[in-house]
């Protein structure tokens, strides 16, 4: 799909070359392109009595400027990152208002406001109806896959991940995004159990990686990799995969948490503590919450603390959850304080934190994700 703006048909075709580039997971190209692009919107911007037209133009860039943010730094994607965007009015213009909505909806996945995420995509779709372009419908259903898998929606993730593949395995110079997609599959089947068939999508990804000599790419893959043996309690080939994505990609703080998390069920406490730190550094100058709940969670784990202070960060947690919807998680830790409640003999709260994960596992059955 490209945008059309009267009065700027050079740059507004700059701008569309450069939206392609980034689909294709281009990333020299896309910074390449960019470099020009930046010269000619940093005239464009200082003028004066600027026309609407010219208004589109900027909110164009403006929308990919962040789009090249998920590009080359997705991981420090933080609430702030939309700032420039939401400075503008809504756009009347077709495909503005539908990327508006469809990039609105992936910064807030990114920073887990996932109700927020949710509304911008049905928004995104609707007008995607309209669009014709099967590339930007292969995109659409691969950010949405993620959106779903991040939410435990499984059947959905894996239903729009399919359709996602199917179109830019038709197209020459989507490899990538192919690899991406056979990847979040690999994830869906870990979460789903099925790991013999989540190896099997892993490989296809990494083959097609390795092909295309995508090692920045690749070592995203190896994190997923990570996660299949952490979740098969295989810390110690868990802990190889992760390790080289957290040393070549130290800020990629998803990773992090699972290595900690490796090094605390072997307790290796001090590993654990080191990584744990770092993670908590990296969410919070980002204000990524979720991810700040998992490492303060982990961190009283690892530190043994006494069952009433380790209560209290779990509730802070729970609490966080439950507003996201994100109950999968509200039954984890739940069941790991009733758990250790049980060991204590504290039958109570034994008996109050499984009627939690009760509760959380209904609210999943009437969202359609529980596992």
């Amino acid at each position: 799909m490209s945008v059309s703006v009267k009065g700027n048909e050079q740059l507004t075709s700059l701008l569309n070359d450069w939206y392609r580039s980034m689909l294709s997971q281009q990333v020299v190209k896309a910074t390449n392109l960019k470099k020009k692009i930046d010269e000619k919107i940093n005239k464009l911007s200082i003028e004066s009595n600027q026309e609407r037209q010219d208004q589109n133009l900027l909110l164009y860039y403006s929308l990919l400027e962040f789009r090249y943010t998920v590009l080359t730094d997705s991981l420090g994607i933080q609430q702030n990152s939309f700032d420039a965007i939401s400075d503008y009015d809504m756009p009347t213009d077709h495909f503005l208002r539908f990327y508006y909505h469809f990039f609105k909806s992936i910064h807030s996945t990114f920073i887990s406001s996932f109700t927020e995420a949710e509304e911008h995509y049905k928004l995104a779709e609707k007008i995607l109806v309209n669009i014709p372009d099967e590339i930007e419908h292969a995109e659409f259903y691969y950010r949405i896959a993620t959106f779903y898998h991040h939410t435990y929606n499984m059947l959905a993730a894996i239903e729009y991940a399919n359709k996602s593949r199917a179109i830019f395995s038709n197209y020459e110079g989507y490899e990538v995004k192919t690899a991406f997609c056979n990847s979040l599959l690999g994830g869906c089947c870990i979460y789903l159990k099925q790991y013999e068939q989540a190896e099997e999508y892993l490989h296809c990804a990494i083959e097609l990686l390795q092909k295309n000599k995508e090692e920045d790419s690749l070592l995203y893959v190896k994190s997923t990799m990570g996660w299949l043996y952490s979740d098969q309690s295989m810390s110690t080939l868990a802990i190889r995969h992760l390790s080289e994505v957290t040393e070549k990609i130290p800020t990629h703080f998803k990773a992090i948490f699972l290595q900690a998390k490796e090094h605390y069920k072997l307790g290796e406490q001090s590993a654990a503590s080191k990584l744990i730190d770092k993670g908590l550094q990296i969410c919070r100058g980002i204000h990524n919450e979720e991810y700040t709940h998992h490492f303060s969670i982990l961190k009283r784990l690892n530190e043994n603390i006494p069952l009433e202070e380790l209560e209290k960060i779990i509730q802070e947690g729970i609490l966080y959850f439950e507003q996201e919807e994100l109950w999968e998680y509200v039954v984890e830790y739940a069941e790991l304080f009733a758990t250790k409640c049980r060991q204590l003999e504290n039958h109570q709260k034994v008996s109050d934190y499984f009627h939690i994960c009760y509760q959380a596992r209904r609210k999943s059955i009437e969202k359609g994700v529980l596992k």
